[in-house]
C-alpha cells in the first residue's frame, strides 16, 4: 500500500485501471452475453478498486491505522481485479480463435473460464473494496493488549 500506491498518490494504479478500462470497452463492444457479462463485472470491479485507491491516496498521511488495516484485502483486491483484467482479454482471444475455428474444445473451455472468473471470482471485489474503505474501525478496535 504504502511503496506502490500510497507513495506516488495513486497515479500507477490509476494507469493501471485505465488499461483495464480500455479492456473493458472492447468486451462490451462484442456481441457476445460472456462479453457484456464480464464487461459488467470487470467494471465493477476497476471501480471498487479505484475506490480503495482514492482511500489510500488520500488517507495514508492522516489515518495510517484506517489504511493499512485493509492491507491483505488491498492485495486481495488487486490481485482479483488484474487478474479478472487480464482474464477478459483471453476471453476475447479465445472468441476470436473459435471464430478461426481453431481447437474449438479448448476455446470453448477458455470462454467457460473466463465466465466463471467473471461470476464467482470478480464478484468479490465489491466485498475486498468494502473492507478497505469502510472496515478499519472493526480492525482496530481492539487495544494491542488484548491480543
Amino acid at each position: 500500500m504504502g511503496r506502490k500506491t500510497a507513495r506516488d498518490g495513486g497515479r500507477t494504479a490509476r494507469a493501471i485501471a485505465a488499461q483495464a478500462q480500455a479492456t473493458e470497452e472492447a468486451l462490451a463492444a462484442r456481441p457476445s452475453a460472456a462479453c457484456a457479462n464480464f464487461a459488467r463485472r470487470l467494471g465493477a470491479a476497476r471501480r471498487a478498486f479505484l475506490d480503495a485507491v482514492d482511500f489510500i491516496a488520500g488517507q495514508a498521511k492522516a489515518s495510517p491505522n484506517a489504511v493499512y488495516s485493509g492491507s491483505v484485502p488491498y492485495l486481495m483486491l488487486a490481485g482479483t481485479f488484474i487478474s479478472g483484467w487480464q482474464m477478459g482479454r483471453a476471453l476475447m482471444a479465445a472468441e476470436d480463435r473459435l471464430a478461426a475455428g481453431e481447437d474449438e474444445a479448448f476455446m470453448h473451455a477458455k470462454i467457460a473460464t473466463a465466465a466463471f472468473h467473471a461470476d464467482h471470482i470478480l464478484n468479490k471485489a465489491t466485498g475486498l473494496r468494502d473492507s478497505i474503505v469502510e472496515g478499519a474501525e472493526s480492525v482496530t478496535a481492539l487495544a494491542l493488549e488484548a491480543f
